[in-house]
């Protein structure tokens, strides 16, 4: 596979190569950070100058979100598993960890939309508003979450086209590049959710 390198001055002076592919998404994942850093400042702001601000422990089903933050940091080690059968060469190791990181994803994604359907009856209880337009908690609480969720559903759309190529033999121990790119984003969707989840449910 033909890439564009880039030299970066390595351990002993020698150079090492970063393939430019692998580089403007290591820029994305960047820019995204500074994306998700806004939001968590902009909901720990409010929460700090609100009078009223309630204990999400009692709102919030932390116990089925802690189940649920288990299935998706477990999809990143399955996910790294993918990538290094592929180093081997084993095909049918790299698919079979490939579809497990994305049934873990959308198992991820389907408690969580349990939890939403719970919360809007929750929070219209309490807050006695609509749930995305009502209390401050309730309006960051969906931005935050829903904000990772649109993340996750993207990288499972991403990693159902890897997992076609895959199955068509596209890969191997000395092709691999856009399989370890799609790893490197998921990693960053699995792990971005430990700041969301300790910012909203454990803090």
């Amino acid at each position: 596979m033909n890439e564009t390198t880039i030299p970066f001055p390595g351990e002993e002076g020698r150079l090492a190569k970063l393939s430019s592919a692998k580089l403007m998404m290591w820029v994305f994942l960047a820019s995204d950070v500074m994306g998700f850093a806004s939001l968590i400042a902009g909901y720990f702001y409010l929460r700090i100058l609100s009078v009223d601000w309630p204990d999400s422990g009692e709102l919030l089903n932390v116990t089925l979100t802690s189940i649920n933050t288990v299935f998706l940091l477990s999809s990143s080690f399955t996910m790294g598993s993918a990538v290094a059968a592929i180093k081997r060469n084993d095909q049918k190791g790299m698919l079979r960890q490939l579809w497990l990181t994305i049934s873990l994803g959308s198992l991820f994604l389907m408690l969580q939309g349990y939890e939403y359907f719970e919360l809007s009856l929750v929070f219209s209880e309490v807050f006695d508003e609509r749930p995305f337009s009502g209390h401050v908690f309730a309006s960051t609480f969906f931005l935050l979450t829903g904000f990772h969720a649109a993340h996750v559903l993207a990288g499972l759309i991403y990693l159902g086209c890897i997992a076609v190529a895959a199955g068509r033999g596209r890969y191997s121990s000395e092709n691999y590049l856009a399989l370890d790119i799609a790893g490197l984003f998921w990693h960053f969707v699995d792990w971005i959710w430990v700041a969301v989840f300790l910012s909203l449910y454990i803090i």
